[in-house]
């Protein structure tokens, strides 16, 4: 999953001619996973109720989509998501594994950083990548890694002249390019990491705060966006080319109004939309309840919920771990306003810090 992440960014190419397929392929891997990590047939035997959720929610994704006709390649979406947070707390990675795939992410940003965007942006006539997905790559990528950075800057502090290295180029190119969504990734992440206390992550009442605020809250903030958005009031951001309204109320408000027409079983896919050249819905909950409907959105929160409650156990004296979960915080801040939380080409990136988590709780990440 990393070495196709890596191609998917660092080989145009590639890109293009897989983008297309990248939902099919995390859902096979994601199955694989599954069976070769998962002992399914003794969780249904002692009636665990998480297995039959997911069951249900994949199941029931595929029914819906069939039952309005829709497109059925955004299946892949809803089902692929579940699974990578439902995996996320049943794969455990020893400390060698989480090292080496932090150390890749890291090798990855340093490629990123000195050969592959100088090439991609010499010529802003000719880009290679969208300038917003340029630098929520580096961002995510960043986050990955930074653990590692940072459990080296403890055993060496001249490590710590790196740290700010990645740390400075990475705010050089997100305000270069004017991301807003990378920018407020990146100042979530950091502010969690650095700013937050950590006895937050040990506190029951803190982290159901944040489950419903980042994902029931995700849809408020939509109806409120979308309520004052036709008011025409509008200024724009400073440093930022875009205004504050700048279309993502009218393609909410466009996408309502089909949903409350049947929100059991969603909308679906493939629609040409009025409001934007693409079916966006930039808003990963609201892509969520709206494509696929109330039941399968409330059976994928209960299983992040369940990985949120676990989140409480993790050792707040690994660095690696903390960082892990200030990013997946950050990622799903950064998807009020996009969709990369459940984007396929950034589930690789989830399911490994989910996993770091896992492996962070009982303050002890396993030894091989």
């Amino acid at each position: 999953m990393f070495v196709c992440y890596a191609l998917t960014f660092l080989v145009p190419k590639f890109y293009g001619v897989t983008d297309r397929y990248a939902s099919l392929f995390i859902f096979c891997i994601c199955t694989v996973l599954f069976f070769n990590n998962v002992d399914w047939i003794s969780l249904i035997r002692h009636k665990d109720k998480e297995i039959w959720i997911l069951a249900a929610v994949v199941l029931l994704t595929g029914i819906n989509l069939i039952v309005i006709g829709s497109n059925k390649g955004c299946f892949f979406v809803a089902a692929n998501f579940a699974l990578v947070w439902y995996l996320g707390d049943k794969i455990l990675l020893t400390k060698k594994q989480i090292k080496a795939l932090s150390i890749a992410y890291f090798v990855l940003l340093l490629l990123w950083y000195f050969i592959a965007y100088p090439i991609f942006f010499s010529d802003y006539g000719q880009m290679a990548y969208n300038t917003n997905t340029a630098a929520t790559f580096t961002v995510f990528t960043m986050i990955c890694t930074y653990g590692i950075l940072k459990e080296w800057y403890h055993k060496k502090e001249l490590a710590g002249l790196i740290l700010v290295i990645v740390l400075v180029r990475t705010v050089q190119l997100v305000v270069w390019h004017r991301a807003r969504g990378a920018f407020i990734m990146l100042l979530a992440f950091l502010f969690f990491y650095y700013a937050a206390s950590r006895k937050w992550w040990d506190s029951k009442k803190i982290m159901n705060v944040f489950f419903y605020i980042l994902t029931l809250g995700s849809l408020v903030f939509v109806a409120l966006y979308t309520t004052i958005g036709q008011l025409g009031v509008n200024f724009q951001l400073p440093f930022f080319y875009k205004n504050v309204f700048s279309g993502r109320q009218n393609i909410w408000l466009e996408v309502g109004k089909m949903f409350i027409k049947q929100p059991i079983t969603g909308i679906g896919s493939g629609y040409t939309l009025n409001t934007f050249i693409e079916y966006n819905l930039h808003n990963a909950m609201y892509d969520l309840i709206a494509v696929h409907g109330i039941l399968v959105f409330a059976g994928i929160l209960i299983i992040v919920y369940k990985r949120f409650q676990g989140f409480r156990s993790i050792s707040c004296k690994n660095e690696m771990v903390v960082c892990a979960l200030c990013a997946v915080l950050a990622v799903f801040l950064e998807s009020f306003f996009d969709v990369d939380l459940i984007w396929a080409d950034y589930a690789p990136n989830m399911l490994f810090l989910l996993t770091m988590i896992r492996a962070g709780k009982e303050q002890t990440i396993r030894e091989t």
